[in-house]
C-alpha cells in the first residue's frame, strides 16, 4: 500500500501547488439526481423496499413508525435518526451510514484505514434548510480528505438529514452535486429507492482497476482485449488539491517485466483540454521531452452503456450551477519511460542547474515547433535525467536552434495537460492570452500575473517562467534565523514569492515586477546572501532579469522591426544561459 496516501515533502514542490479553492463552492443542484439514484435499484432492492414499507411505514398516518421525531430542528439528533434508518434494514441489509461529526478511531496504518472503503460508506450530516453553500463545509472537508488521500476512491456519496427532509449529495474531484429536498414522510418509497441507489453507487465508487496483494499495489490496464498489470515501486509526486486533477506520479514496472521501470501518471484531466497522452505520443522522441510508453482512459466494465469514467454522469446533464460551473473530468493514466530528479537536488552545482534549464528550454522549443505552447512552466515540470542522453538519439537533433551542450540532453520538460495548440491562438501582432490561463503564481510571467496583453511573442511568458524557476532554485535555502540574514536575498525572495495568509496570488503579483527591477541592476547596497553558494547565480540572474525587463517594457506601438519574435527570444535566453555555463567551466 505504500504510495496510496503519500504527500510531497519537497518544500518548493508544495509551493507550486495552486491556491486552495473550497470544494464546497463548486456546487451544482440537479433535479435529475434523485431519479438517477432510484434508477440504480436492483430487483432485490425493490423487494427489500416493499418489505420495509410494509413493516415500518404507516400510510394512513403518512409517517414512519419509530422515527426519531424532534419538536424543532434544535432538538433533532442525527445519531438517533441514523439508528432509525439502519433499523429499517436490519432484516435485509445494514446501511453503512456514517455521522461525519463522530470522531473516527485512530488508524494503526495505511492498510487498516483503507479497509474502511473496501465496504461502502455513506457520509451523513445534519440538514439545515435551506441548504446554503457554507453549510456544506464540514461535509466537504471530510470528503476532500478521503478523495485526496485514497486514489482508488472515485467519489463520495452522502445524505443531509433533518427531522422531516433529506438531501442526497455527491462529492468528487470537480465539486458537489446536490439533490432537491425530499419530504421523508410524504415520499417514503422515493427515500428508500434513493437510499439503496446511493448504496449501489457508493459500492461502485471504488476504482476496480486498482488492487493490492499482500506484497504489491497494482494498476490494471484493460483495453482492446489486452491486459497489463503495473506494480507500484515508489511514489514520486502527489497533488492533493481538490477540486483539481488529483495528479499522482509513481515509479512502476510491468508485472511481467520487473526489470523495466516506468513512470505512471494518474490524474483527472479536463475534458476540454488537450489529451496529454495523445500529445506525448505525438512529440515523443523530440529533444528535451519525455519518452512515451502508453496511455489510456480508465475503463469501467461494470457501468451499463458507459465505457469511460467521467466525473459528471451523462444522466445528470440538466444541472444548474449554484455558484461555480463544474468541470467535466476524465480519469486518465499515462506511462513514460524515464524518471527524473528535481532541480533542488543539484542546487550546489550551478552548472548542472543551468544546463538542465537550458535543455528544458530546448524541450519547450521542440514542443512549440510541434504546434503546442506548454503554458505551465514551473519548478516541478523541469526534471534532470539520471544520466545524459546523446543528442543524436532525438529525431529533431539536426533542427535544434543551437547545438546541444556537450552534444547531449540532461533534462526534460514534462506535464502537457494545460498545453495550448498553436492553431487555436489568435494570430497577429497583438497576441492576447486566453483569459482562462492556469498555473502557479510563483512561476507565472509578470505580464500574465497582471492580466496584460502580450505583443509579438507567444513564448516570452513561458521563457520568463523558466527565469522564476531559476530564481526559486538558486535562492531556496532554509529560513535564515536572525540578524543580518533577514536582509538576505534568500529571505526576501521567500517572503515575497511564498507569502502566508489569504490573497497569496495578489501579494505575489504586486511584487514580481519589483523583483525583476531589483535583480536587473546593481544596487547601491550590495546584495546580502545567507548562503555563499547563491552568489554563483548572481550574474546569470542579473542578465536574464535585465533581458526580461527589456521585453516587459516593449512599447505596445512598436514597429514590426522593434518586436522580437519567438525564435530570437529562444536564442537570446539560451545565449544568456550558455554564456553563464561557459563561465563556470
Amino acid at each position: 500500500m505504500r504510495g496510496v496516501d503519500t504527500d510531497d515533502t519537497d518544500g518548493s514542490s508544495r509551493a507550486e501547488l495552486p491556491s486552495d479553492v473550497p470544494l464546497y463552492t463548486h456546487v451544482a443542484l440537479s433535479d435529475d439526481f434523485v431519479p438517477f439514484l432510484c434508477s440504480r435499484n436492483a430487483a432485490e432492492d425493490r423487494v427489500k423496499i416493499e418489505r420495509i414499507l410494509l413493516d415500518h411505514y404507516d400510510p394512513d398516518q403518512q409517517k414512519w413508525d419509530g422515527w426519531a421525531w424532534a419538536k424543532d430542528q434544535a432538538s433533532f439528533k442525527l445519531s438517533e435518526a441514523l439508528q432509525t434508518l439502519n433499523s429499517f434494514c436490519t432484516e435485509t441489509e445494514f446501511l453503512p451510514l456514517e455521522d461525519i461529526r463522530m470522531e473516527l478511531p485512530q488508524s494503526e496504518g495505511t492498510m487498516s484505514e483503507s479497509k474502511r472503503f473496501l465496504g461502502a460508506v455513506i457520509l451523513c450530516d445534519e440538514l439545515i434548510s435551506p441548504v446554503l453553500v457554507d453549510s456544506l463545509q464540514p461535509f466537504a472537508a471530510l470528503s476532500k480528505l478521503h478523495l485526496s488521500r485514497w486514489m482508488f476512491l472515485k467519489r463520495v456519496y452522502g445524505i443531509l438529514l433533518s427531522g422531516s427532509s433529506m438531501v442526497f449529495i455527491r462529492l468528487d474531484r470537480a465539486g458537489v452535486v446536490l439533490s432537491n429536498e425530499i419530504d421523508i414522510h410524504q415520499n417514503p418509497k422515493v427515500i428508500l429507492q434513493a437510499l439503496f441507489g446511493c448504496l449501489a453507487l457508493a459500492k461502485d465508487s471504488l476504482d476496480a482497476t486498482i488492487s493490492w496483494t499482500r506484497d504489491d499495489f497494482l494498476f490494471a490496464r484493460r483495453e482492446d482485449n489486452q491486459s497489463s498489470d503495473y506494480v507500484l515501486e515508489e511514489p514520486l509526486f502527489h497533488n492533493p488539491r481538490i477540486p483539481g486533477s488529483g495528479a499522482r506520479v509513481f515509479l512502476v514496472h510491468e508485472a511481467t517485466k520487473p526489470e523495466t521501470q516506468l513512470v505512471l501518471k494518474d490524474w483527472w484531466r479536463e475534458s476540454d483540454a488537450v489529451d496529454e497522452g495523445e500529445l506525448l505520443c505525438e512529440v515523443s522522441g523530440l529533444f528535451g521531452l519525455p519518452e512515451y510508453h502508453a496511455h489510456w482512459t480508465v475503463f469501467l466494465g461494470d457501468q451499463d452503456n458507459q465505457d469511460y469514467d467521467y466525473e459528471f454522469e451523462q444522466q445528470s446533464e440538466d444541472v444548474a450551477p449554484v455558484e461555480l460551473e463544474r468541470q467535466l473530468l476524465i480519469h486518465s493514466r499515462l506511462l513514460s519511460t524515464v524518471r527524473g530528479e528535481h532541480l533542488l537536488k543539484f542546487r550546489n552545482s550551478p552548472r548542472v542547474v543551468l544546463t538542465a534549464i537550458h535543455d528544458a528550454i530546448l524541450g519547450h522549443w521542440s514542443l512549440f515547433q510541434a504546434g503546442y505552447l506548454h503554458d505551465d512552466v514551473s519548478y516541478g515540470n523541469v526534471l534532470v535525467l539520471p544520466s545524459p542522453v546523446p543528442a543524436a538519439h532525438y529525431r529533431n537533433y539536426s533542427k535544434l536552434p543551437v547545438t546541444p551542450l556537450l552534444d547531449q540532453c540532461t533534462a526534460i520538460l514534462i506535464d502537457f495537460d494545460t498545453a495550448i495548440p498553436i492553431a487555436e491562438l489568435r494570430e497577429g501582432r497583438q497576441l492576447l492570452r486566453p483569459k482562462t490561463k492556469k498555473g502557479t503564481a510563483v512561476y507565472m510571467s509578470t505580464r500574465i500575473m497582471e492580466g496584460s496583453e502580450r505583443f509579438g511573442s507567444w513564448v516570452q511568458d513561458d521563457l520568463e517562467s523558466f527565469l522564476w524557476v531559476l530564481l526559486v532554485t538558486a535562492f531556496w535555502v532554509k529560513d535564515p534565523l536572525a540578524g543580518l540574514a533577514k536582509s538576505s536575498i534568500e529571505y526576501i525572495l521567500k517572503k515575497i514569492l511564498f507569502p502566508d495568509g489569504a490573497g497569496k496570488d495578489s501579494k505575489i503579483r504586486d511584487h514580481k515586477l519589483g523583483l525583476l527591477v531589483v535583480f536587473s541592476r546593481e544596487s547601491r547596497r550590495p546584495f546580502t546572501y545567507a548562503d555563499p553558494l547563491s552568489r554563483q547565480y548572481h550574474e546569470v540572474i542579473k542578465k536574464w532579469c535585465t533581458y526580461a525587463m527589456d521585453r516587459y517594457f516593449t512599447p505596445k506601438k512598436a514597429t514590426e522591426e522593434e518586436i522580437v519574435g519567438d525564435e530570437q527570444i529562444y536564442l537570446d535566453v539560451l545565449g544568456i544561459l550558455r554564456e553563464a555555463i561557459a563561465s563556470l567551466s
